[in-house]
Protein backbone atom coordinates (compact mmCIF):
# COMPACT_ATOMS: atom_id res chain seq x y z
CA UNK A 1 0.00 0.00 0.00
CA UNK A 2 3.05 2.53 0.73
CA UNK A 3 4.25 1.94 -2.89
CA UNK A 4 0.60 3.49 -4.02
CA UNK A 5 0.65 6.65 -2.26
CA UNK A 6 2.90 8.70 -4.18
CA UNK A 7 0.14 7.57 -7.41
CA UNK A 8 -2.03 8.68 -5.05
CA UNK A 9 -0.85 11.93 -4.08
CA UNK A 10 -0.02 13.02 -7.28
CA UNK A 11 -3.41 12.14 -9.04
CA UNK A 12 -4.90 14.09 -5.87
CA UNK A 13 -3.12 16.81 -6.97
CA UNK A 14 -4.25 16.50 -10.63
CA UNK A 15 -8.15 16.28 -9.55
CA UNK A 16 -7.67 19.00 -6.95
CA UNK A 17 -5.56 21.92 -9.96
CA UNK A 18 -8.57 20.01 -12.62
CA UNK A 19 -11.66 20.00 -10.13
CA UNK A 20 -14.17 22.34 -9.83
CA UNK A 21 -17.29 23.38 -7.15
CA UNK A 22 -20.42 22.19 -8.37
CA UNK A 23 -21.49 26.37 -8.16
CA UNK A 24 -19.74 26.07 -11.28
CA UNK A 25 -21.53 25.75 -15.08
CA UNK A 26 -20.82 23.53 -17.22
CA UNK A 27 -19.20 26.16 -19.51
CA UNK A 28 -16.01 26.43 -16.75
CA UNK A 29 -14.57 22.93 -18.61
CA UNK A 30 -11.71 24.03 -20.01
CA UNK A 31 -10.39 22.82 -23.76
CA UNK A 32 -9.12 19.39 -23.94
CA UNK A 33 -10.59 18.23 -20.86
CA UNK A 34 -14.77 16.86 -19.41
CA UNK A 35 -16.80 17.15 -16.38
CA UNK A 36 -17.57 13.73 -14.32
CA UNK A 37 -19.27 13.19 -11.72
CA UNK A 38 -18.67 10.85 -9.16
CA UNK A 39 -19.53 9.43 -5.97
CA UNK A 40 -21.89 7.57 -4.57
CA UNK A 41 -24.62 9.60 -2.14
CA UNK A 42 -23.37 13.29 -2.96
CA UNK A 43 -21.71 13.28 -6.63
CA UNK A 44 -18.31 15.43 -6.62
CA UNK A 45 -17.46 17.02 -9.97
CA UNK A 46 -14.08 16.67 -11.48
CA UNK A 47 -12.89 17.98 -14.73
CA UNK A 48 -10.34 15.71 -16.16
CA UNK A 49 -8.36 15.53 -19.27
CA UNK A 50 -10.35 13.80 -22.70
CA UNK A 51 -6.48 11.57 -22.75
CA UNK A 52 -8.14 9.79 -20.02
CA UNK A 53 -10.69 8.40 -22.59
CA UNK A 54 -7.99 6.49 -24.03
CA UNK A 55 -7.20 3.75 -21.11
CA UNK A 56 -9.18 1.02 -21.18
CA UNK A 57 -9.72 0.85 -17.37
CA UNK A 58 -11.13 4.36 -18.25
CA UNK A 59 -13.42 3.08 -21.05
CA UNK A 60 -14.34 0.22 -18.83
CA UNK A 61 -16.23 2.63 -16.25
CA UNK A 62 -17.69 4.72 -19.05
CA UNK A 63 -19.50 1.47 -20.18
CA UNK A 64 -21.20 0.63 -16.85
CA UNK A 65 -21.70 4.75 -16.64
CA UNK A 66 -23.89 4.30 -19.92
CA UNK A 67 -25.80 0.98 -18.53
CA UNK A 68 -26.89 2.50 -14.67
CA UNK A 69 -27.46 6.45 -16.01
CA UNK A 70 -26.66 7.07 -19.93
CA UNK A 71 -24.71 9.94 -21.16
CA UNK A 72 -26.83 12.42 -20.65
CA UNK A 73 -26.09 14.98 -16.88
CA UNK A 74 -28.53 17.39 -16.13
CA UNK A 75 -25.36 19.67 -15.38
CA UNK A 76 -23.35 18.48 -18.49
CA UNK A 77 -20.89 16.19 -17.23
CA UNK A 78 -20.79 12.13 -17.38
CA UNK A 79 -21.98 10.46 -13.88
CA UNK A 80 -19.16 7.89 -12.83
CA UNK A 81 -20.66 4.90 -11.15
CA UNK A 82 -18.17 4.28 -8.27
CA UNK A 83 -16.89 5.43 -5.24
CA UNK A 84 -14.70 8.72 -5.16
CA UNK A 85 -11.71 6.49 -3.57
CA UNK A 86 -11.62 4.65 -6.25
CA UNK A 87 -12.08 6.98 -9.17
CA UNK A 88 -8.91 8.47 -7.47
CA UNK A 89 -7.30 5.51 -7.46
CA UNK A 90 -7.83 4.87 -11.12
CA UNK A 91 -6.74 8.51 -12.12
CA UNK A 92 -3.92 7.27 -10.04
CA UNK A 93 -3.19 4.53 -11.98
CA UNK A 94 -3.50 6.35 -15.24
CA UNK A 95 -1.11 9.49 -14.21
CA UNK A 96 1.52 6.42 -13.14
CA UNK A 97 0.87 4.85 -16.73
CA UNK A 98 1.21 8.26 -18.27
CA UNK A 99 4.76 8.70 -16.22
CA UNK A 100 6.26 5.03 -17.10
CA UNK A 101 5.19 5.99 -21.07
CA UNK A 102 7.30 9.38 -21.07
CA UNK A 103 9.58 8.10 -18.89
CA UNK A 104 13.25 6.90 -20.39
CA UNK A 105 16.71 7.13 -19.20
CA UNK A 106 19.21 8.89 -21.15
CA UNK A 107 22.38 6.84 -20.84
CA UNK A 108 20.43 3.34 -22.49
CA UNK A 109 21.48 1.46 -25.83
CA UNK A 110 18.46 2.62 -27.40
CA UNK A 111 18.66 6.62 -26.02
CA UNK A 112 19.22 7.25 -29.84
CA UNK A 113 16.42 5.65 -31.63
CA UNK A 114 13.43 7.66 -31.42
CA UNK A 115 10.07 5.60 -32.39
CA UNK A 116 7.49 6.66 -34.58
CA UNK A 117 4.79 9.40 -34.22
CA UNK A 118 7.44 10.55 -30.94
CA UNK A 119 10.28 13.28 -30.24
CA UNK A 120 13.25 13.83 -27.66
CA UNK A 121 13.30 16.51 -25.54
CA UNK A 122 15.60 17.23 -22.29
CA UNK A 123 14.07 17.98 -19.21
CA UNK A 124 15.98 19.41 -15.72
CA UNK A 125 17.16 22.32 -13.79
CA UNK A 126 20.63 21.33 -13.37
CA UNK A 127 20.93 17.22 -14.89
CA UNK A 128 19.52 17.23 -18.01
CA UNK A 129 17.16 13.76 -18.31
CA UNK A 130 15.97 12.71 -21.79
CA UNK A 131 11.95 12.15 -22.19
CA UNK A 132 10.21 10.35 -25.79
CA UNK A 133 7.15 12.31 -26.23
CA UNK A 134 3.75 11.69 -28.57
CA UNK A 135 4.24 14.24 -31.75
CA UNK A 136 0.25 13.82 -30.44
CA UNK A 137 1.80 16.59 -27.54
CA UNK A 138 2.31 19.44 -29.70
CA UNK A 139 -1.42 19.99 -29.94
CA UNK A 140 -1.75 20.85 -26.64
CA UNK A 141 -2.00 25.06 -25.85
CA UNK A 142 0.33 23.95 -22.49
CA UNK A 143 2.84 22.52 -24.25
CA UNK A 144 2.57 24.88 -26.71
CA UNK A 145 3.35 27.50 -24.59
CA UNK A 146 6.43 25.51 -22.90
CA UNK A 147 7.76 25.22 -26.29
CA UNK A 148 7.76 28.74 -26.91
CA UNK A 149 9.57 29.08 -23.52
CA UNK A 150 11.91 26.93 -24.85
CA UNK A 151 12.78 28.64 -28.15
CA UNK A 152 13.34 31.64 -26.58
CA UNK A 153 15.71 30.23 -23.92
CA UNK A 154 17.47 27.73 -25.96
CA UNK A 155 16.63 28.00 -29.59
CA UNK A 156 15.80 24.52 -31.38
CA UNK A 157 19.23 23.48 -31.15
CA UNK A 158 20.36 20.45 -29.31
CA UNK A 159 23.51 18.94 -29.16
CA UNK A 160 22.32 15.60 -28.87
CA UNK A 161 19.35 16.09 -31.50
CA UNK A 162 16.30 16.78 -28.88
CA UNK A 163 15.03 19.99 -27.92
CA UNK A 164 16.07 21.33 -24.14
CA UNK A 165 12.90 22.44 -22.14
CA UNK A 166 13.50 25.06 -19.43
CA UNK A 167 11.66 23.53 -16.54
CA UNK A 168 11.83 21.16 -13.52
CA UNK A 169 11.52 17.28 -14.53
CA UNK A 170 8.44 17.58 -11.58
CA UNK A 171 7.16 20.65 -13.57
CA UNK A 172 7.03 18.99 -16.56
CA UNK A 173 5.78 15.59 -15.52
CA UNK A 174 2.82 17.33 -13.73
CA UNK A 175 2.00 19.29 -17.26
CA UNK A 176 2.47 16.28 -19.33
CA UNK A 177 0.60 13.54 -17.20
CA UNK A 178 -2.52 16.00 -17.35
CA UNK A 179 -2.97 15.63 -21.19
Amino acid sequence: MGFRLPRIVQAKKLLRQSSFTSSQSSTDVPKGHLAVYVGESQRNRFVIPVSFLNHSSFQDLLSQAEEEFGFDHPMGGLTIPCREDIFIDLISQIVNANKQTLKRPLFSPENTVVPKGHFAVYVGETEKKRYLVPISYLKHPSFQNLLSQAEEEFGFDHPTGGLTIPCSEEAFMDLTCSF
